[in-house]
């Protein structure tokens, strides 16, 4: 993965206020999406800001956003309701109520008041400044709802809803993001007329968003969704469809905005360099650039695939048979039940031990000790030594072989 996915995660389970109601899968749903940007799509760590629980304080929320988002040098450009205060629309005498995303200390005394959370207003006016300064290459991904579920409803403790009973209008022009007065409009998550980033929620406009032991319906959906499917080729539409579909008719998602044609707007897939392409030719046959000098021996049997992105689904679709086998190259024969793609990709276990046979470990630590003379990397050692060595402690050498046979391939001159 390239270094263009920066996010900023907030799970929240346990609040400040006696009045809100807890929940109990908000931060386990943070941690999945973590995982799933640093395992699967290889997010570095450093470019992702989690906060949970009393971690997740507006201030904090605010703050994070900014430094994390905002005012980062690295980034290039390319769950409630509040009545709103009298001035909060332009029209004089409107009432309305303003959705809000309840931070770990909504309702709860701050400095100026009560803390009213992060109003929609709030938020689409900090995104439309950061899409001013960065880009409007911008998801905005909510798990949790706007709407009260039914009074004494038995589904109460797993609806990601609470409700505000302390917190005035006047609080929501409180915090560190800028909230204008007297606009046009009362600002809602749902809104579709956004132009500056994508927002993904968990139910429709008067719905309401469930939460269960394998966590939120959205988070859950969404995350199967990503681990089964081919992102690099795959429209956006399509992975929202079958998010849908994953959640069922009981709650489905909304999405409106940017609607991009890939997911974030085209991640950067970069190619995951252990698989590597099969050659056609209509005389020789099938050709591989791997050879003996790699560990490759007539008769091993090699996974083929239908492409070579890191992050993006990629089941075996046939194997390749080694038949003849060269130094740095072999040929062979596919196994398939099924039509083949015009490119696929042979993939290279890299698990210790794998193609390795005793003469090939004997000749990957020939190389390693012929380079390191060469190159004054090591002291002299005597190659009696470094073979008697091979002899008595082979299954202690396989993975350091394998290394140098993945990481080292200017070696393979040496291997012969």
């Amino acid at each position: 993965m390239d270094s263009h996915v920066y996010a900023v995660i907030v799970g929240i389970d346990q609040y400040k206020s006696g009045d809100i109601w807890n929940l109990e899968a908000c931060v386990d749903d943070a941690k999945s999406m973590k995982r799933w940007l640093v395992d699967d799509l290889g997010v570095p760590k450093h470019q992702i800001a989690m906060l949970l629980n009393e971690r997740a304080t507006k201030q904090n929320i605010e703050v994070t956003l900014n430094t994390h988002l905002m005012n980062n040098s690295r980034i290039q450009k390319g769950d409630a309701h509040v009545e709103g205060p009298h001035d909060w629309l332009l029209e004089k005498n409107s009432h309305c109520n303003v959705e809000v995303l309840c931070t770990y200390d909504h309702d709860t005394k701050g400095p100026e008041g009560r803390i009213a959370g992060i109003s929609a207003r709030a938020m689409h006016t900090f995104i439309h400044d950061l899409a001013k300064l960065k880009g409007n290459n911008i998801t905005l991904m909510l798990d949790s709802c706007f709407t009260s579920p039914p009074p004494r409803s038995r589904e109460r403790s797993c609806i990601r809803w609470t409700s505000t009973s302390k917190a005035a209008a006047e609080d929501l022009y409180h915090g560190q993001h800028f909230c204008p007065r007297l606009q046009k409009r009362n600002e809602s998550f749902y809104s579709r007329h956004w132009t500056t980033h994508t927002i993904i929620t968990a139910c429709k406009s008067g719905a309401t968003a469930f939460e269960g032991k394998e966590g939120g319906k959205l988070t859950s959906a969404f995350l199967e969704t990503m681990r089964t499917a081919p992102l690099h080729d795959t429209a956006f539409s399509d992975l929202m469809e079958e998010i849908r579909e994953r959640m069922g008719e009981a709650q489905s998602l909304h999405c409106s905005g940017i609607h991009p044609d890939r997911l974030f707007n085209a991640i950067p897939f970069i190619q995951d360099h252990s698989y590597i392409p099969l050659q056609f030719h209509s005389h020789k046959g099938v050709r591989i650039e791997l050879g003996s000098s790699h560990g490759i021996e007539k008769g091993r049997e090699l996974s083929l695939h239908a492409h070579n992105h890191v992050g993006s689904r990629n089941p075996a679709i046939a194997s390749f048979i080694v038949q003849q086998v060269n130094p740095t190259w072999c040929l062979g024969r596919i196994k398939s039940s099924s039509f083949l793609p015009n490119h696929c990709w042979a993939r290279v276990s890299h698990s210790p031990g794998a193609g390795l046979s005793y003469h090939g470990l004997r000749k990957a630590f020939r190389a390693l000790l012929h380079s390191a003379t060469l190159h004054k990397l090591a002291q002299p050692v005597s190659q009696s030594v470094s073979i008697l060595a091979i002899k008595s402690s082979k299954s202690e050498l396989i993975e350091t072989a394998e290394a140098i046979l993945a990481s080292k391939p200017l070696l393979a001159p040496l291997m012969k």
